[in-house]
C-alpha cells in the first residue's frame, strides 16, 4: 500500500496523531466559558488587600502667624489707605461735631418714621464716607431687623438711570430671579416702597449714595426723581443719605428740589486742620503699644519681662513730634486731605526702615520695639513733602496732558505780551479762542466755554496756575488768572512738541 503524505505533514505524527490533529484545525477552538461576576466578598475580608497607603503632608488649619513682625511693617499698615479709620464709639477723630449732626438726623428719623433726604459735601480725604459707615454700624447695633442700609457707590453704576435697578435689586432679595430679569424703572421701585410686603420686613431704609455726582445728567430727571421719594407716602419709611465732593450741587443742579420744597438738609464737611490731623497720627501711633502687647507671645512676655518697657502715655513711639507737625501743617496747608498725610507717614517710615536695611540685618531690624526704634525725623518727612506735593515744577509740567500744556502755553504767552497787566478768566479764554489756528483746532479740538473751565481749574489743582477773587466777581470765569511758572520752566516741557512751541512763542 502507498501512503500518500500530503505536503507539510510531519512524518513523525502517527496516524492517530494525525487524525486528531486534522480534527482540531479542521473548526476553531470554541472559547471557554468565563465567570463574568466574581465573588470578592472572601477577599476583602481583609481590609489591607488592594488598598496603597498614602502618606499626606497634612497642612497646619491655619497659618501660623510670623512672631518676629517688625515695628515698622506694623506701623506702616496703620497708614495704609485700605486701613480703617476707627473712632471713639460713633464719632472718628476730630469729626465729633460732623459724626453728632449725621447720628441726630438718622436717630430723629428712625424714631419718627419719617421719610427724610441728606446732602452730605466737603473735599476728598476729609472723612464722609468713614464717618457714615461708623454711623451705620452702630445704628445695625442699635436698631438691629428695624432697619436696612443699602450701599451704592454711584461711581460703577453704569447709567444714572440704572440707578433705580441696582436700588431694586439690594431691596427685594427674595426675588432676585424675577429683579434681574427685566430692568427696574423708578415705578417700579416707588411700588415696591409702597406696596405693603407679605414678610414683615424693616421698617426704614437707609440708602447711602456715594458719589453722587455721577448720577448727574442733562435735565436732572435721575436725581429729582430719587429725592422726590422721600416727599411719597411710603410704606417703608426710606432715608437718603447721598455724598458729594461739589460744594453746591443742589443749588446748581438741582433747583427744581427747592421749587418743590425737596431740598435736603446739608451737611458740610470742612479740610481737616493740622490740629485734627495732628491728633489722628498721634491716635494711630499710640495703638502700636496695644498691637504690640497683643501679638507678643506669653513666652516672650516672661522672658522679655522687666527689659521692655511701655511707652509713655505721653510719648510718640516710631514718629519724631516735630516730623508729625510738619506733616501735619504741609498737609492742611495745600490740601487738607488726610489720606495725603497718611501717605507722608508711610514714606516716611518707609524711608527710615530702608535706611536701616543697608546697614542692619533683618534680625536686628525685627528686633526693635516701640521704645528703641530709630524714629523718623523732620528730616525724613521734609524729603517726603518735597515730593509729594510736587515742589520739582518740571515733574508737574511733565504730567499734564496735551491739551493742558496748550492753555497753559498760551496763558504764559498772554502774560508775555502784558506784562504787568492783569486779566480775568474770560479775557484769556477770549484771548484763547481767537488766537487758535485751525492746525491747533484739528489736534485739541475746539474748546467750549465750560470745557475750558474744567482745564483751567484742573492746571490750578496742581498749582502751575493761580486765581484770585475780584469785588464783583466770585466765579471762576470771572476771577483773575496767572502762571504761577516761569516761561523758561514752561518752553523747558514743551521743547519737543512743535505745536505748543508755536502757540508759547506766537507773536
Amino acid at each position: 500500500m502507498v501512503v500518500v503524505r500530503k505536503r507539510g505533514q510531519d512524518e513523525s505524527l502517527s496516524p492517530r496523531t494525525r487524525k486528531q490533529a486534522r480534527t482540531f484545525f479542521a473548526s476553531p477552538p470554541v472559547t471557554p466559558d468565563k465567570t463574568r461576576i466574581k465573588d470578592l466578598t472572601n477577599i476583602l475580608t481583609n481590609n489591607n488587600f488592594g488598598v496603597k497607603n498614602l502618606a499626606f503632608n497634612t497642612p497646619p488649619t491655619s497659618p501660623t502667624k510670623p512672631k518676629n513682625t517688625s515695628i515698622y511693617s506694623q506701623a506702616k499698615a496703620l497708614f495704609q489707605r485700605s486701613s480703617s479709620q476707627e473712632g471713639s464709639g460713633t464719632f472718628l477723630v476730630g469729626r465729633e461735631e460732623e459724626a453728632a449732626q449725621l447720628n441726630k438726623f438718622l436717630c430723629d428719623n428712625i424714631i419718627s418714621g419719617a421719610s427724610n433726604s441728606l446732602y452730605i459735601s466737603g473735599p476728598p480725604g476729609t472723612g464722609k464716607t468713614a464717618q457714615c459707615n461708623l454711623s451705620f454700624k452702630h445704628l445695625g447695633q442699635q436698631y438691629g431687623n428695624q432697619i436696612k442700609i443699602v450701599r451704592i457707590n454711584c461711581m460703577a453704576v453704569f447709567k444714572p438711570e440704572n440707578i433705580f435697578h441696582e436700588i431694586y435689586c439690594l431691596l427685594d432679595t427674595s426675588k432676585l430671579s424675577m429683579s434681574y430679569g427685566k430692568k427696574k424703572t423708578s415705578k417700579d421701585l416707588l411700588e415696591y416702597l409702597t406696596t405693603k410686603q407679605e414678610n414683615p420686613g424693616p421698617k426704614t431704609v437707609i440708602l447711602l449714595l456715594d458719589e453722587l455726582d455721577y448720577l448727574i445728567t442733562k435735565d436732572q430727571q435721575v436725581l429729582f426723581q430719587l429725592f422726590n421719594f422721600v416727599s411719597v407716602q411710603l410704606e417703608t419709611k426710606l432715608i437718603i443719605v447721598s455724598i458729594s465732593n461739589a460744594l453746591d450741587l443742589t443749588d446748581k443742579f438741582l433747583p427744581r428740589l427747592k421749587s418743590n420744597n425737596l431740598s435736603p438738609e446739608a451737611l458740610q464737611f470742612l479740610p481737616y486742620s493740622s490740629e485734627q490731623i495732628k491728633k489722628i497720627c498721634i491716635e494711630k501711633l499710640k495703638s502700636l503699644n496695644k498691637i504690640e502687647e497683643e501679638n507678643g507671645d506669653d513666652d516672650d512676655k516672661e522672658n522679655n519681662y522687666g527689659t521692655v518697657k511701655p511707652v509713655n502715655g505721653n510719648s510718640i513711639p516710631i514718629i519724631h513730634p516735630a516730623a508729625i507737625q510738619l506733616c501735619c501743617k504741609k498737609s492742611a496747608s495745600v490740601t487738607g486731605d488726610l489720606r495725603k498725610a497718611f501717605d507722608i507717614c508711610y514714606k516716611g517710615i518707609e524711608m527710615v526702615e530702608n535706611g536701616l536695611r543697608k546697614t542692619e540685618t533683618i534680625e536686628k531690624i525685627n528686633s526693635y520695639n516701640i521704645t528703641n526704634a530709630p524714629k523718623v525725623l523732620i528730616s525724613h518727612i521734609a524729603k517726603v513733602c518735597a515730593s509729594s506735593f510736587g515742589e520739582n515744577v518740571s515733574t508737574r509740567l511733565t504730567n499734564l496732558n496735551l491739551l493742558q500744556k496748550a492753555i497753559l502755553c498760551s496763558l504764559v504767552n498772554l502774560q508775555t505780551m502784558r506784562s504787568g497787566d492783569t486779566f480775568t478768566v474770560n479775557q484769556f479764554y477770549d484771548h484763547y479762542s481767537c488766537n487758535s489756528t485751525e492746525q491747533t483746532d484739528r489736534l485739541l479740538g475746539k474748546l467750549k466755554k465750560v470745557e475750558f473751565l474744567e482745564v483751567v481749574g484742573a492746571l490750578e489743582s496742581v498749582s502751575v496756575i493761580a486765581l484770585s477773587s475780584t469785588i464783583q466777581h466770585q466765579e471762576t470765569s470771572g476771577k483773575h488768572i496767572r502762571a504761577s511758572v516761569s516761561y523758561m520752566d514752561v518752553s523747558k516741557a514743551v521743547t519737543d512738541i512743535g505745536v505748543l512751541q508755536r502757540i508759547l512763542n506766537k507773536t
